[in-house]
Formats: C-alpha cells, structure tokens, sequence
C-alpha cells in the first residue's frame, strides 16, 4: 500500500511538472493557471523538511541545479533512494547520500 502511495505521489509530482512546462510554453494551460512545483517544493515536502538547517540546505541544493553547478539526475537519485528507505524522516538520509554522490563527483556542496 505505501508503494503505491509513493508510486501515486511521483506521477502527481511528474504530471504537475509537465503542466508546469506545457503552462509556461502557453499551451494547454487551464483558465484559473497552475501552481508550478520546483525542485525545492518537491524537496522539502518529499523529504518532510522541518528544522531550519534542513530547509537552507535544501534552498542551497536546489539552487545549485538552477545554475548549473549540481546535476538534477544525483539530486532526483538522492531523493528516490531516501524516500524509499520508508523512514519517518527521510532528509538526513538524503542529505548524506547526496553528499557522497557529489563528492564522486568532486562536487563541493557546502
């Protein structure tokens, strides 16, 4: 049951994306708009960020995929292997699998 949970949390998330782009291209987009979901949103609600630190880690990653510095394939990996791990709070596990991620890639996150 909390697979299929999941499974249905990620089709959400990918379906808001491509409605979020197909918006953003002015095709197809409702009359009332979307609510676009960031990399950030999708973080720190995946991930149930709470504590401050977290959430400034979080914006920090999240703006390193905007400029280009952290690809979004480690960070989306990262992310899928924590919330899969079925813990309570899945942030402390992503945050060192993406750590150990960047570091193979000689990328500096702090």
């Amino acid at each position: 049951m909390r697979r299929l949970l999941l499974v249905a949390t990620a089709l959400l998330f990918a379906l808001a994306a491509i409605d979020a782009v197909a918006t953003d291209e002015g095709e197809g987009a409702p009359e009332g708009g979307t609510a676009v979901v960031t990399l950030e949103d999708r973080l720190t609600t995946g991930l149930k960020v709470r504590r401050p630190e977290d959430v400034e880690f979080v914006e920090h990653v999240a703006e390193m995929v905007r400029v280009g510095r952290l690809p979004e394939k480690v960070v989306d990996s990262a992310y899928l292997w924590a919330i899969r791990r079925r813990k309570k709070y899945p942030f402390p596990a992503f945050q060192q699998a993406l750590r150990l991620q960047a570091d193979r890639l000689g990328i500096d996150i702090d």
